[in-house]
């Protein structure tokens, strides 16, 4: 779908849509980003301890949280659920663990959010289009952007979802085999969550199907290792120094065992649609009961550009 076209759809949204009422200290020059951003946005300052900052993405559900000065919500800088697994084991962020705090996860959890956040973060406008913000999302393989007014104050946050969700019911006429990633990268249940994780990173992977007899038997995603290492029993095994015990843990044990699915002659509409209703980011294809490919919520940003 063409640029061009998919402004034409928001200008009809528009119209159909009444904006949510403003706060009166906010600048009038706002484009249509802010129509459909999310605000006012939750954010946590530098300082915030990294297993606060956890907890407060599995009670809100967010996979990103821009960190902000308290007050005046200046941007300094943005973590995801990803950047958590990379330090809790699956990634580069791993060697702050073993080189800073000598493997001590107990106090790794506890150090500073700032410590793993990325601080050059990529951002548009609150006079940004719909447009301008895919078109950064898909330059930058990006699943969310901060929105930002002229003194970096963070205004609100826009995803994928937001977008790929905002047009499901005009995605008639495609299939799902059309966009779908092909032979997606998989697991056993029995994996250890220490390599499910580096498969993600290794991968890039927000979510991993996994596979037992040829079978799709689950789904385990960022969040769900994010929820696990913020539960009680898991901090009391850091606290303890039990380390091995927690990475070594079986991924199908926290996994999404009822997974929602879809074939691969599926109208996209239709997928856009299960997504949005069941609120998930993606949808493993089954042909004949095997797995043959996945769409994403990112996957539909191959026709909004």
């Amino acid at each position: 779908m063409a640029v061009r076209r998919l402004e034409a759809e928001i200008r009809s949204l528009k119209e159909k849509r009444t904006p949510p009422p403003k706060p009166s200290h906010k600048p009038t020059e706002e484009g249509e980003i802010m129509r459909f951003a999310r605000s006012p946005v939750v954010t946590v300052a530098p300082t915030t301890p990294i297993r606060e900052a956890m907890k407060v993405m599995s009670k809100e559900g967010f996979r990103r949280l821009p960190i902000a000065e308290p007050g005046t919500l200046k941007l300094h800088g943005i973590a995801t659920a990803m950047d958590v697994i990379e330090y809790l084991g699956g990634g580069q962020k791993f060697e702050i663990v073993q080189k800073k705090f000598f493997g001590d996860f107990f106090k790794a959890i506890h150090a500073p959010i700032d410590s793993i956040m990325t601080v050059n973060v990529i951002t548009v406008p609150t006079s940004a289009k719909i447009s301008q913000a895919i078109e950064v999302m898909t330059k930058s393989n990006l699943g969310g952007l901060p929105v930002v007014d002229q003194e970096n104050r963070v205004r609100a946050i826009v995803t994928e979802r937001d977008l790929a969700f905002l047009l499901s019911d005009k995605l008639s006429g495609v299939t799902v085999a059309q966009i779908m990633s092909k032979k997606p990268v998989t697991t056993s249940p029995e994996t250890s969550i220490r390599i499910a994780e580096k498969i993600m990173v290794k991968n890039g992977f927000r979510r991993l199907p996994l596979v037992a007899r040829g079978k799709l038997v689950g789904i385990v995603t960022a969040m769900d290792i994010v929820r696990f290492f913020g539960t009680s029993q898991v901090f009391t095994y850091l606290w303890s120094g039990l380390v091995d015990q927690v990475l070594e843990t079986k991924i199908g044990e926290i996994a999404t065992r009822e997974v929602h699915s879809i074939e691969p002659q599926a109208d996209l509409g239709s997928a856009a649609s299960a997504m949005e209703s069941h609120t998930i980011g993606a949808l493993p294809v089954l042909k004949d009961d095997r797995l043959v490919g996945i769409v994403t919520e990112r996957d539909f940003f191959k026709l909004l550009t």
